[in-house]
């Protein structure tokens, strides 16, 4: 039978997120029409087998209706973990068996599968217990040894599912802006510094000043920017008739594919943080080779090109060669010429 291909609503996914932060212990769904919808959920508390009760006494009811149920054993961690509880009693009508049973992995997918640690699958109440939950993040299939590559896709994988879900609750996230890198961006903005570099510090999710200079020029760009992990530079690019400010999220090729990510998320909080202050960066230019860093700033700086500059491209294009192109005349016959009339 095919898998149904249901799509989440925003309620359901929204309270996904937000339960994240460790205060839910349960959210449940229904599918209604052809979405999958939020029910209700659970709050946490430190009883997590009467938290089990809780869902089956209020959520799950009288047990005749078929209900989806995300249940998180341990609330304690940074990184939250999922048993998914897909409750089909026999009485639910041919429809709801089939549709639950084929969108598990729909809702897995769409809410991310590294969520997962588990699924438990129940038709009655008495089937819902704390027991059948743990029993059921056993059965998960340990991970098989993995190669180097693997090992860092799952790696990519891991953060994408946690960096995405914060931010969809959150909106950015929320790293720690350090007073320095405050202060040093207000000097920025007034024109006391031309180039502002910053860095993340993984261990306690702060930003903050690691090199500033009064003065540099653009040819200077590639001495002084970190070639070998990433960073985000504030620069002010000063040439004979303008000012031009610019954001440059540096992040080398080789760089560990962890940190990348990190980066990657951290973006939204310092452009959050300069929009704050006033500093309005007419340009943002993603730099992934530190050799190129100067050619990559003057082709987003160049002017873009005009109907005239292709007109005059056109113009001076070099004419095609004798022989070929228009005016050639009509193709010879081949083979050999036919036989003289008499």
């Amino acid at each position: 039978m095919a898998k149904a291909v249901l799509y989440l609503s925003q309620e359901l996914e929204s309270a996904f997120a937000d339960a994240q932060s460790g205060k839910i212990r349960f959210v449940t769904s229904r599918i209604v029409g052809e979405q999958l919808t939020l029910a209700g959920a659970g709050a946490a508390t430190s009883d997590v087998r009467h938290d089990v009760s809780t869902l089956v006494a209020e959520h799950l009811g009288d047990g005749r209706d078929a209900l989806f149920a995300l249940f998180c054993l341990d609330v304690n961690v940074p990184a939250l973990r999922w048993v998914l509880l897909a409750f089909v009693p026999d009485s639910a009508s041919v429809r709801d068996k089939m549709l639950y049973s084929s969108s598990r992995d729909a809702l897995k997918k769409q809410l991310g599968l590294n969520y997962f640690v588990g699924e438990l699958h129940a038709t009655e109440l008495s089937e819902v217990t704390l027991e059948s939950f743990q029993e059921a993040k056993k059965r998960q299939t340990a991970d098989a040894p993995l190669s180097e590559t693997e090992r860092l896709l799952k790696e990519t994988a891991l953060l994408e599912r946690d960096t995405n879900v914060r931010s969809t609750a959150m909106g950015v996230i929320p790293f720690r802006i350090s007073q320095n890198l405050r202060d040093k961006l207000a000097l920025f903005k007034d024109g006391k510094f031309d180039w502002i570099a910053m860095k993340l510090n993984t261990d306690d999710e702060s930003v903050d000043v690691v090199k500033s200079l009064e003065k540099l020029e653009l040819i200077e760009v590639h001495e002084v920017i970190d070639h070998k992990t990433p960073s985000f530079v504030a620069y002010r690019y000063r040439s004979v008739s303008s000012t031009v400010l610019v954001f440059l999220y540096v992040c080398p090729e080789d760089a560990p594919i962890r940190l990348k990510m990190v980066y990657s998320t951290a973006k939204a909080t310092i452009l959050a943080t300069t929009s704050e202050l006033g500093i309005d960066f007419a340009k943002t230019v993603e730099v992934n080779s530190p050799h190129t860093v100067v050619e990559d700033i003057r082709a987003e700086l160049a002017p873009p090109k005009t109907d005239d500059d292709a007109a005059r491209a056109r113009e001076f294009s070099r004419p095609a060669a004798p022989g070929r192109g228009r005016g050639r005349g009509p193709a010879r016959p081949r083979g050999p010429p036919p036989a003289p009339t008499s």
